[in-house]
């Protein structure tokens, strides 16, 4: 019984360690390339988004909203970037491990959180 409980506190210490951890440069290029996230946007809702391995970023909202645009990685910064085709101005957000498995997208200048990332599949899966 002390091992399994000594083991649980030992899980629960490396996992709550990664919790609130950004992704590296390279592990974000290895966490949105040619996948798809589905989420909740805290303005548009639940959603899915395709970062394709060109560049290209589709996005639909389930309330209907599509955005089109592209996407890279600011290696200097650590944050992952979209331009949408709707709008002047390149969006940088730095995205963080939960302890749960899920992600989070953070906003890259006043730190809010922006959407909630529940998983990812390889792949376009809009």
């Amino acid at each position: 019984m002390k091992k399994i409980v000594c083991a649980v506190v030992s899980l629960l210490a490396v996992c709550s360690a990664h919790a609130g951890e950004r992704l590296s440069s390279d592990e974000l290029k290895a966490f949105y390339t040619d996948a798809t996230i589905s989420g909740v946007h805290f303005k548009l809702g639940p959603g899915k988004t395709y970062f394709g391995a060109d560049g290209g970023v589709h996005s639909k909202s389930d309330g209907g909203k599509e955005r089109i645009g592209k996407w890279w990685i600011d290696d200097a910064a650590g944050k992952r970037c979209i331009r949408w085709n709707s709008k002047n101005k390149d969006l940088c957000h730095y995205t963080e491990r939960n302890g749960d498995g899920t992600h989070t997208l953070i906003h890259g200048k006043n730190g809010k959180r922006l959407v909630e990332i529940k998983s990812t599949q390889q792949g376009n899966h809009l």
